[in-house]
Formats: C-alpha cells, sequence, structure tokens
C-alpha cells in the first residue's frame, strides 16, 4: 500500500439524518432493552437478533452508539469493515444476494455483513464537507480473464476493478409489527413504494475517528 492509500484510509462512522448506522444485530439488543415489551415484540427481536444480525440499518435515535467502520483505500476504492467488537468484528460490508427462507436467491442485492469472499468496493463521491455518496464498484472477480496475456490481463482487471457500477438505495422493510420496519440498504433499483430516496443516491454523514490502516484480524 502506497502512502497516499494510507493517508486516504480511515476508521468512521456513517449517519443518515443525524441517525447513526448500525448493524440489525445491535439495532435488535437496543431495542430489546426497552421497558414494557409486548411478547411479540420479544419474539421479533430476538428473531432478528439471531437470523438477521447482519444487515446494515438505521439506529431508531441520535444517541445510539454508531457501528465503527474501517475503509480502506486502493486507488480511491474502499473496502469497508466491521471495527465494533463483538460478534462481526472484522467482517466486511458487502452488497450481497439473500436467501429466502425457501432457499430461494433474491433479486435484491442487500448491504450486509461479509465473512470471506470477494467484497464489494465502494467509491466516496463528496456532497459537501463531511457529506458523501456511497457508490458501488465492480467485483474483481466479475469476470473469467483465464488465457489472457499477463498485460493484457492487469489491464482489463485494473477497469473492472474500477469500474463505478451505480449508488447505494434506501429502502424501508415491513415486518410484521405495526411501525417497527427498518431502514435497509441496496445496490439495487427498488419500487417507488420501498424506496425514500429515489432515484437519488443516499447521503451518508461520515463522522471520522481515525486515519491510516488498521490492522483487523484475518477471517475465514
Amino acid at each position: 500500500m502506497n502512502a497516499e492509500d494510507e493517508n486516504k484510509s480511515m476508521i468512521a462512522n456513517l449517519f443518515l439524518k443525524g441517525k447513526p448506522l448500525v448493524l440489525n444485530y445491535q439495532l435488535m439488543e437496543n431495542r430489546l432493552k426497552r421497558p414494557r415489551l409486548t411478547p411479540s415484540q420479544q419474539f421479533e427481536y430476538k428473531r432478528q437478533l439471531l437470523s438477521e444480525g447482519g444487515f446494515l440499518t438505521v439506529a431508531d435515535s441520535e444517541k445510539d452508539e454508531p457501528l465503527l467502520i474501517h475503509f480502506r483505500s486502493e486507488d480511491d476504492r474502499y473496502t469497508l469493515r466491521v471495527a465494533t467488537p463483538g460478534k462481526f468484528y472484522g467482517y466486511f460490508l458487502s452488497m450481497e444476494d439473500i436467501v429466502n427462507t425457501d432457499g430461494e436467491k433474491q433479486s435484491i442485492r442487500n448491504f450486509v455483513v461479509l465473512k470471506e469472499g470477494s467484497p464489494t468496493r465502494f467509491y466516496l463521491e463528496n456532497v459537501s464537507p463531511g457529506v458523501e455518496r456511497l457508490l458501488n464498484v465492480g467485483r474483481k472477480s466479475v469476470i473469467d480473464l483465464e488465457g489472457l496475456e499477463a498485460a493484457v490481463h492487469l489491464a482489463v482487471l485494473q477497469a473492472v476493478q474500477n469500474q463505478i457500477d451505480g449508488p447505494t438505495y434506501l429502502y424501508t422493510n415491513k415486518v410484521s409489527l405495526e411501525n417497527e420496519g427498518q431502514l435497509y440498504f441496496s445496490d439495487t433499483f427498488l419500487p417507488s413504494a420501498q424506496v425514500m430516496w429515489d432515484p437519488q443516491a443516499v447521503q451518508f454523514t461520515v463522522g471520522v475517528r481515525g486515519t491510516g490502516i488498521l490492522e483487523l484480524s484475518d477471517i475465514g
């Protein structure tokens, strides 16, 4: 890694309209601490805590602890990893295909934690001081380059890796409990009834906590 990439790497929190981004795991932990929960609320929060904790979402309160994220720069394209200690420490944040309870792959790619593999990288498009759009970048393993000459292989690979595919969208995920839906993120254009800011990319406030490389333990 060169000095420029090291200087552009950072540890930061993301916020949406003042509310911190958290993993659904953190959101459910906080909801379970509420006084006087109904049995339906307890069941739903525990269910999501166990089976849907790895989604990136938005906290209920501006006072909730935000997810700490390490942004590692490579030619202005960032790989994101969870830096908050705990269950998902060191996991990548990536746009991934979601499989439903029937084992069917959904057409929506959600912003979730990824333990290993080839995660989505992101490009930060500056909107105003401290405010960024998070744009999705092409994956490193998106095409088969076997049989190409070394120079051509490298040129094609670099072009693919640096291609900006599109913005990050925001939508509401409805659940069985009334008024308890979460805000989720996707790289997929969804029907306008679900998308809140459409078709513009979501704008995040970035709270930088430190710069440089954070040595996370290897995953996988």
